[in-house]
């Protein structure tokens, strides 16, 4: 055989096996395209599923808010539309014993100056009858018990709520240090007339005896005044507690409550 037609015979084999290769792997390409295509689409229908959720989700929230809105609104109907028909008449009621309160105490302290400190607040007014003249803040007792382990005493750092009276008041006094400073401060306890006991400018510059060991008197924490953090006593600022030493004379009615 010539190479001339062996060159013949070879050419169209060559070419058919090229193009069924071609074939064949343009049906793989056409396979593949046709499977991105359904993973598109399935993608797509997945995108669509979310937002859909994400829609559904966001009208949720929104009428969950609603419901919340509407539960506050309907407990709030009976103090706007009472249900009792009595509702009313009882408030009404309630704010004429108040005033009837009132002027039962202001008749009892007949025009009096007296001193409210309210404990819960850290509050002290000085009050003539049922008007008030002037407040200011103080500091009440922080609470807390300190006990000592040698002797087993304890000590209760509060202030006692009730009626009291100023029974003395000085100037420039002088703080007669109490047992239980010692223990706090774990120092040991002196004899009770020991002269190192007597320790001056704790009490600020005035006090006012209320008896049984309780003062009004002054501070050297006044950013603490308007908080709980004395040991039992009343702790004032300095320039209420000059005005307070000047203005109330001694057998002034102090009420301490919370």
């Amino acid at each position: 055989m010539s190479e001339n037609h062996f060159g013949r015979t070879l050419y169209p084999l060559a070419l058919s096996l090229w193009t069924a290769a071609f074939a064949w792997r343009a049906c793989g390409v056409a396979r593949d395209a046709s499977a991105l295509g359904r993973d598109a689409d399935r993608l797509e229908d997945e995108s669509r599923a979310l937002d859909l959720g994400a829609m559904r989700l966001r009208a949720l929230v929104r009428d969950s808010g609603e419901r919340v809105r509407d539960a506050r609104f309907l407990q709030d109907i009976p103090n706007i539309l009472p249900e009792d028909k009595g509702y009313l008449r009882t408030q009404k009621a309630i704010e004429g014993e108040v005033a009837l309160l009132r002027a039962k105490v202001a008749k009892r302290l007949k025009n009096a100056l007296h001193l409210v400190i309210d404990a819960r607040a850290n509050k002290l007014y000085v009050k003539k009858g049922a008007k008030l003249l002037w407040q200011a803040d103080v500091s009440v007792g922080r609470g807390g018990v300190l006990k000592d382990a040698k002797s087993g005493r304890s000590w209760e750092f509060a202030t006692p709520r009730g009626e009291f009276r100023v029974i003395g008041k000085s100037p420039d006094p002088q703080w007669r240090k109490p047992d239980w400073a010692y223990v706090e401060a774990g120092e040991p306890v002196p004899p009770p007339g020991d002269p190192s006991r007597m320790v001056s400018g704790e009490l600020g510059a005035y006090v006012l005896n209320l008896g049984d060991g309780y003062l009004i008197h002054g501070t050297k924490r006044e950013e603490l005044l308007g908080r709980p953090a004395s040991h039992g006593c009343v702790r004032v600022g300095a320039a209420d507690l000059e005005r307070l030493y000047a203005a109330v004379p001694n057998g002034t009615r102090v009420f301490i409550f919370q």
